[in-house]
């Protein structure tokens, strides 16, 4: 028994954590440059999803938008839930950003704004006022009743 623990102990020094992990490092996006300035999509687990646009003669961040929230559940393997930027690139004057769930995101070059976004949030934002709405006409009925 003292000898198993001791083999396991010493396998665990011996390799380095990162052997444990449930998916591969991420590959590196290579940025876009297009009139002077530098799109990134940053590889670090704080700034998942993000894109930053650099002007390349001054190195100042002109903006930063996060393109898709990922969603952590607790009590999983937070590296296997990971979703990081696979691609970026320009089409039709609009920055093209993929993500290793395929998804597919269109940025505006000056500003970051995704493109159709309002679209995205709109349906939920409705069905969530809509939901109130139906809770609080609920509440004022038991309370005027109750009196």
């Amino acid at each position: 028994m003292r000898q198993t623990l001791i083999a396991i102990a010493a396998l665990a020094l011996l390799f380095p954590f990162t052997a444990f992990a449930k998916r591969k490092a991420p590959r590196p996006v290579p940025p876009v440059v297009c009139e002077g300035v530098e799109y990134r999509a940053p590889l670090d687990v704080e700034r998942m999803g993000y894109v930053q646009a650099f002007e390349l003669s001054s190195g100042r961040k002109l903006w930063e938008t996060e393109v898709y929230h990922v969603l952590i559940t607790p009590g999983l393997e937070q590296d296997v839930q990971w979703v990081f930027i696979s691609s970026l690139e320009l089409q039709g004057g609009k920055l093209v950003v993929r993500n290793e769930n395929g998804k597919t995101f269109r940025l505006d070059l000056k500003t970051g704004r995704i493109e159709g976004a309002l679209r995205s949030w709109l349906p939920w934002f409705l069905a969530a006022a809509l939901f109130a709405s139906a809770a609080f006409l609920v509440w004022v009925r038991r309370v005027t009743y109750s009196a």
